[in-house]
This record gives structure tokens, sequence and C-alpha cells, in this order.
């Protein structure tokens, strides 16, 4: 489904550069979750980048005029609101682009609290429960730059999990190395920070962790698949399609 015929007061689903390029099944695991609770939406197949990594790195210049292209492209659309799974792409549209784009008005919503909405006005959504302990990562794109720490936890909530949480968690959960493109310009010290995190997730006794962030889940995974660490690591679309009962996509990339 292309952009042309979007009606008045559009909203899209886009997952970001990073989601598209390396988690592709996660985001069709959302599209079928956003179709299943009749959230109406459209999806963006162009991969249209937010200019959030270039703000990361300091391209100013760079990231201003991708910011002003998007804002025509979505004008000329009628785009309204943008629903995201991708918290830099989240952060970039909330916060980065009022101060670079004083015309700057679209809605943006991060994906869990769009569905945490839907789902707690009709319980009967869910269809699995599950009574497993699991560990939910704050990643910082997502917690420090969003403050986005609520529905996350009520949606798990939802779903029956038992939460349990770090020795720091929320605001102060310690970094993954994910964040501030610090896989790219450091992969050494990215890797440092990603093992003295698991080893704080290891003295919570829980082997499960759970993650908003396809940041954060991309790069831990690959910490642990190639350290062989004992812990499972699970990005949040694979347990929603659990409890609403709908089949998961499995094509995920590998390294």
């Amino acid at each position: 489904m292309g952009l042309f015929g979007f009606g008045e007061q559009a909203t899209i689903y886009l997952p970001g550069c990073y989601s598209l390029a390396f988690l592709s099944d996660k985001v069709q695991n959302y599209k079928n979750i956003l179709k299943r609770l009749n959230i109406d939406f459209r999806f963006i197949e162009e991969q249209l980048c937010c200019a959030g990594c270039l703000i990361d790195l300091g391209y100013e210049t760079p990231a201003r005029k991708i910011a002003r292209d998007n804002l025509s492209f979505f004008k000329e659309k009628k785009i309204k609101k943008i629903i995201t799974n991708c918290p830099l792409c989240l952060n970039s549209f909330s916060n980065e682009y009022k101060s670079m784009l004083p015309d700057w008005e679209i809605e943006t919503e991060f994906i869990l609290k769009t569905i945490f909405e839907e789902i707690k006005q009709d319980n009967e959504l869910i269809k699995y429960f599950s009574n497993e302990k699991v560990v939910y990562y704050d990643s910082c794109q997502l917690g420090r730059y969003s403050k986005i720490y609520d529905a996350p936890r009520e949606l798990l909530k939802l779903m029956g999990y038992n939460l349990v949480e770090m020795n720091q968690t929320k605001e102060e959960t310690p970094c993954c190395g994910s964040c501030g493109q610090l896989d790219i310009t450091n992969p050494e010290l990215a890797k440092k920070i990603a093992l003295n995190f698991l080893r704080q997730i290891k003295k919570t006794t829980v082997r499960k962790i759970i993650t908003a962030d396809p940041r954060a889940y991309w790069h831990l995974k690959n910490i642990i698949d190639l350290e062989k660490i004992d812990i499972q690591l699970i990005e949040f679309s694979e347990i929603l399609c659990d409890s609403l009962d709908i089949e998961k996509t499995d094509n995920e990339q590998t390294i």
C-alpha cells in the first residue's frame, strides 16, 4: 500500500529506517497487531528517514533539510498523526522537529501507547495470558528522551506477566550501549557497556528481557548470541502477538 489516496487527517505507521532494514518481521508483527485492534492507519513503504541519526552525530544542516523535506511530504499527503515503534523517530518528531520547524504540528505517538489505549478498553482482546517473570528494559532513547515508562509496563500486566524490576530502573536504568550511534562510532565500547548491562540483568535471577526499542534489541541480541549468554531477549511485538493470538512473522536477519 503506497501513500497515494490518503484521506483527510491520515494516520500513518512509520517503523523507522532501522526496523525496516533489520527487523522487517517485527514491522509486520506491528502491522498485524494494529489491524487486529481495528486501528485505522496507512503504511509508508518508502524508507523515510527522520534524520535522528544525523542529529545524534551533530550533522545539523543536513538534518534540518531532511526535516523540512519530511514536513513538506507529510503536509502534501495530509498526514496528521504518526504512530511509530522507533524511539529515535519518536524523539526526533516529538522533540527535535519542534525546535527545528516552527510550523511542525504533527502528533507523534509511540506504538505501545496506541496499543495500550485500545486493549485497556477491551481486555477480551487478550486471548492468552502469561505469569512468567520478565524484566522490562527502559532504553535511553525511549525512557530518558521520551519518558515512555508506563505504557509498556501496563501492557505487560494486562497480559499477565510478572514484572521484575532491576535495582536501577526507569530513568536510572543503565545504558545498553546502543543509543547515540555508539555501536557504529565505537563498537568496542558499545559492547563493553552491553556486557555490563547484561551482568546487571543476571543479578535479578530472571533470564527473560523484554524491550520495545528495536536498536537496543538488535544490539543486545547480537552480543547475547555471539557471547552465548544465557538470557532470552524478546522484542515487544512478539509477546503481543502471542497474547492477541496473532501468528508471528519470522524472517529476522542475522549478523
